[in-house]
């Protein structure tokens, strides 16, 4: 946030169910509120992403 690490990325592909890119990562509260943006490094890449939350895909199982 503001150009400074606040968090770490721990995994991250492309959704085979939504054909996007999701990743989970450690974020602190203070900045993990939902529809917070963020900026991840990917391979010394800077890329926008935004908090959301999980699930990501609604599922179709029933409890």
């Amino acid at each position: 946030i503001d150009g400074q690490p606040v968090g770490e990325v721990t995994s991250g592909s492309v959704s085979p169910s939504t054909g996007k890119n999701i990743g989970l990562a450690y974020v602190p509260t203070g900045s993990s509120k939902i529809g917070t943006e963020i900026a991840i490094d990917i391979r010394g890449k800077i890329l926008k992403a935004k908090v959301v939350k999980a699930p990501f895909v609604p599922s179709h199982v029933k409890k």
